[in-house]
């Protein structure tokens, strides 16, 4: 499975040139690597007719795109638009350009296969605060330094071996945890939860996510985390025996 490169352009002029900024390093990695494909992805439609996107784009893309026609890029490549609700896969390998971008549309943007290159511009400099923290992107664009160190997601290793275990387990090629898959997280957070664990919901999310869970699989665990790490008093685990030797095999493994 390759790894997609993720690369975040905040806009910080304001005036949405990084968009077009974006363009250019879409066409200069599908040079690089023989890819023919690029997404423009927009909130909706109307999104397109915005003046600020007529300027940023230049006029020519811009007409093209209103009228979705494909933009021949110079490596060859050819651009289309997309919206949130017409994008539903990606048939070839492709660059996306996620473009006035917000949670919502990452969310979208992280179930998706077959993407070879994530290009970020969000609306606003935090409209897309926990891909980042998730994610770590390289960071382009004038007023930007380095990309930032990787997040530390989830900082007890315990949590973390216990959701690696879980991982290797599940079905993630599916949005909805069913039901085993279900009962085995519950398990397995109440048995942190036993041992007297505590992790932030939404950080167990954020972990899932960048390990290949799907985003409304990963939300339906952070609801469960929450519920688990709520409980004011030590739960009752059925096969205590079982589970002890699980938190023994995780605590191992955080020590190693």
């Amino acid at each position: 499975m390759s790894t997609v490169q993720r690369i975040l352009l905040p806009d910080t002029s304001l005036t949405h040139s990084h968009i077009l900024n974006a363009v250019g390093v879409a066409d200069r990695l599908c040079e690089a690597s023989g890819t023919r494909d690029v997404i423009f992805l927009v909130p909706a439609k109307p999104s397109l007719t915005s003046g600020s996107l007529h300027q940023a784009l230049g006029a020519t893309i811009h007409n093209a795109l209103v009228k979705d026609k494909p933009v021949t890029l110079p490596s060859g490549a050819q651009m289309r638009c997309e919206t949130i609700k017409t994008l539903q896969w990606v048939t070839k390998p492709s660059v996306l350009i996620a473009v006035f971008a917000n949670q919502a549309m990452m969310d979208k943007v992280d179930s998706l296969q077959g993407l070879l290159a994530v290009l970020a511009v969000p609306w606003t400099p935090d409209a897309i605060e926990n891909w980042v923290k998730t994610w770590s992107p390289k960071m382009l664009g004038k007023g930007t330094k380095s990309a930032k160190p990787v997040a530390t997601l989830i900082a007890d290793p315990i949590v973390e071996q216990a959701m690696k275990s879980l991982t290797s387990v599940i079905n993630r090629g599916t949005a909805v945890l069913n039901g085993s898959d279900e009962d085995h997280a519950k398990r397995i957070l109440r048995i942190l939860r036993a041992h007297g664990h505590q992790e932030p919901a939404e950080n167990i999310k954020l972990w899932a996510i960048k390990n290949g869970w799907l985003p409304k699989a990963a939300e339906r665990l952070e609801v469960l985390a929450e519920k688990a790490f709520a409980l004011r008093s030590k739960p009752k685990i059925d096969n205590p025996d079982h589970a002890g030797q699980s938190y023994k095999r995780w605590a191992e493994a955080a020590r190693s």
